[in-house]
């Protein structure tokens, strides 16, 4: 029989009494029991009054210790009751009824159910304080998860926005010198940066000859990726198209990759259409592979390959005119601002802006000095952000000059190439 105030898996609950009728029908039993005991082994001295252990106190301090005070007292007072019935009807030998004997009786049965009912008070102090740390433990528990899946999700976010392209330029700028070529250390240097940026795994950087093929063979490798295959499909998609080709792109990519070791091919090529070489992805964390990511490892590589392989030193009317094309391409390819600033610095005045101008330069800003015209091409910059530029050149005192901020088109580096054609 199982008892309505066990719990199956913690014993007893100290949270829930148990009901009127079964306590009473158990300190019942239990009384009956132990006079039933007593005057079994001793049917001259039913109630072990005159001789022995009196075996009728075990009811009612079975019934104090199990459901406490009220449950003791009431065995203990249907033991005396016996008693006097017994005595009464001669049942049991007694010359008066046995006051010492009764008062002992009683009083034990009420000392084991205040014992009880003082426990069972601890015990529920207990477990009200075990159910409110359990809660607590819950809600830090649930708070932890939650705290987990943001942090994870977090990370994937910062996985897929990637990095600043200002600032990933800014360090391709100053990692390199202008024009000093693919060769095997550029090579590492660049897979090690653009690894870097877009949490490579396994990829690498090869070679393409000007007649538009590769041979397989890596310039630097990234994780164990020394070698291609020449007419693997993604590749030669890339070399085609001359443009990023990834699993994910479309339905005819995802085709030709089914039969490809490669995620994407990024191919290094200049302003002028020029493929120089193809960084080749094998590997990257899942959440990495998406647009923003492959989208700044094409504009790296783009500007990497104007970088190493242009000519003309900085300043230059070559460098001024080759980077002006990428901004342009930049702009058209990715929706990636840029902006000019043209103004005349002749005499005392201008040479006093061009002075502050100058030390308030940023990384990627380019400059080109032609007789008294200055031509400032600011990249990742809209027009509102090249009035800013010029706001704060004022506010630092900068003489009050005939300044054009326009936005970067064709027209506008039109105009802008247009003394540079003149002088040749």
């Amino acid at each position: 029989m199982r008892l309505p105030w066990l719990d199956s898996v913690d014993g007893l609950d100290v949270r829930t009494a148990p009901s009127d009728r079964w306590m009473w029908l158990e300190t019942l039993v239990l009384t009956v029991a132990a006079l039933a005991l007593s005057a079994w082994s001793n049917p001259q001295d039913p109630l072990r009054v005159q001789s022995g252990f009196p075996w009728p106190l075990l009811g009612p301090v079975l019934a104090g210790l199990r459901y406490g005070f009220a449950a003791g007292f009431v065995s203990a007072l249907l033991v005396l009751a016996t008693l006097g019935i017994s005595i009464n009807r001669g049942w049991q030998p007694a010359a008066a009824f046995p006051l010492a004997w009764a008062t002992g009786v009683v009083a034990l049965a009420m000392v084991c159910g205040e014992f009880r009912d003082g426990w069972q008070r601890r015990l529920v102090r207990l477990a009200g304080a075990n159910r409110y740390r359990a809660e607590r433990l819950e809600e830090f528990t649930r708070s932890y998860h939650l705290l987990r899946v943001s942090h994870d999700r977090l990370e994937q976010a910062l996985a897929g926005a990637g990095h600043s392209l200002r600032e990933a330029l800014t360090r391709l700028a100053q990692r390199f010198d202008p024009g000093q070529g693919l060769t095997e250390l550029a090579a590492n240097r660049l897979l090690e940066l653009l690894a870097h940026y877009g949490a490579l795994q396994q990829a690498g950087l090869f070679a393409v000859t000007e007649d538009g093929r590769c041979t397989g063979e890596a310039l630097a490798q990234w994780g164990k990726l020394a070698r291609i295959s020449a007419t693997d499909p993604l590749l030669l998609q890339a070399l085609q198209r001359a443009e990023l080709v990834a699993v994910n792109a479309d339905n005819a990519q995802l085709e030709a990759a089914r039969h490809s070791e490669l995620l994407a091919v990024v191919p290094l090529v200049d302003s002028s259409g020029r493929i120089h070489a193809v960084l080749a992805i094998a590997a990257l964390p899942f959440f990495s592979f998406q647009q923003n990511t492959l989208t700044l490892l094409t504009v790296l590589c783009a500007h990497a390959a104007d970088l190493l392989t242009g000519a003309g030193k900085p300043g230059s009317d070559d460098s001024f005119s080759r980077q002006l094309a990428r901004a342009l391409k930049d702009q058209e390819d990715y929706g990636l601002p840029a902006s000019l600033v043209q103004v005349t610095v002749a005499g005392t005045e201008g040479q006093q802006w061009c002075a502050l101008a100058r030390r308030e330069r940023r990384a990627l800003d380019l400059w080109r000095e032609r007789g008294d015209e200055l031509t400032i091409l600011l990249p990742l910059t809209d027009v509102s952000g090249g009035e800013q530029w010029l706001q704060r050149l004022r506010e630092l005192g900068a003489p009050a000059l005939s300044v054009r901020c326009l936005a970067l088109d064709n027209a506008s580096a039109a105009q802008a190439l247009l003394p540079m054609a003149g002088a040749h």
